[in-house]
């Protein structure tokens, strides 16, 4: 694999440095900014492909593949003074910032494309959007996850707006497990269980040819059983329409 930089060392930028320093065909070298010093210093003495470059120019200059990590709100900021090679491929992780903008601040070079990658990257799992197609990007992400190509922004904008769901997932699993440990559970196995119960449910999901996840849910709801009185209750309190509404701000805000 190519050489390759980060321009902002925050929790993505970590975990796709873990993930491609764990695969079969790492990068020749990874040269990371140094304005998050103490995530940066972490990587470099983590792995030995990565080093921690005397600026973001350095970076640039070093690297046949950069990413942008930064910040929406930074971005116009920081990338004006910086200068690209027409023959550099940019990746950009940049949230809610269509291609056509990021063109305008880093000059319209030939090669831009859009990614949302998850933090679990780092231990190879979860989709990676990516846009436009880039066979040589597209393997770089392969190697790390699972790899789901749109053809527009548009869609990159609603299958972002899903990722806003990490935090309100690990708080439901946090509440869950906390109920079960006031029931008498220890801590440590109220939180296994709940966490390798979702993790299950969700690997059925991927394995099983269903066209609608709503046929799970059917199958799962045996009649007078425990599973029908849950959603019923959930349903009752609105529980299903507020992650709706939520997807919907989320969505209503990518788009401004």
């Amino acid at each position: 694999m190519k050489s390759v930089g980060f321009i902002g060392t925050g929790n993505i930028t970590s975990a796709l440095v873990e993930g491609l320093c764990s695969t079969g065909d790492q990068p020749k070298s990874i040269l990371v900014s140094p304005r998050n010093a103490a995530k940066a210093a972490k990587l470099a003495a983590g792995f030995s492909q990565v080093r921690v470059a005397e600026d973001n120019q350095a970076v640039i200059d070093g690297s046949a593949i950069v990413f942008l990590a930064l910040l929406p709100e930074i971005a116009p900021d920081v990338l004006p003074q910086l200068h690209f090679r027409k023959d550099q491929k940019i990746v950009s992780l940049i949230a809610v910032t269509p291609i056509d903008l990021i063109k305008t601040l880093i000059g319209d070079l030939d090669h831009v494309v859009r990614a949302v990658p998850l933090p679990t990257v780092a231990q190879h799992e979860g989709p990676v959007i990516l846009y436009p197609d880039d066979p040589e990007i597209g393997d770089i992400f392969k190697s790390i996850g699972t790899l789901v190509v749109v053809s527009s922004e548009k869609e990159v904008g609603v299958l972002a707006s899903v990722t806003a769901l990490i935090s309100p997932f690990f708080a439901l699993m946090g509440a869950i497990s906390d109920w079960a440990a006031t029931g008498g559970i220890e801590e440590c196995v109220a939180r296994r269980f709940t966490a390798s119960m979702f993790r299950a449910l969700a690997a059925q999901a991927m394995a099983m040819d269903k066209s609608d996840f709503s046929e799970f849910a059917v199958e799962a709801a045996t009649p007078g059983g425990l599973n029908e009185q849950a959603s019923a209750i959930i349903n009752v309190k609105g529980g299903f329409s507020a992650f709706l509404d939520a997807l919907n701000a989320v969505a209503a805000r990518s788009s401004d």
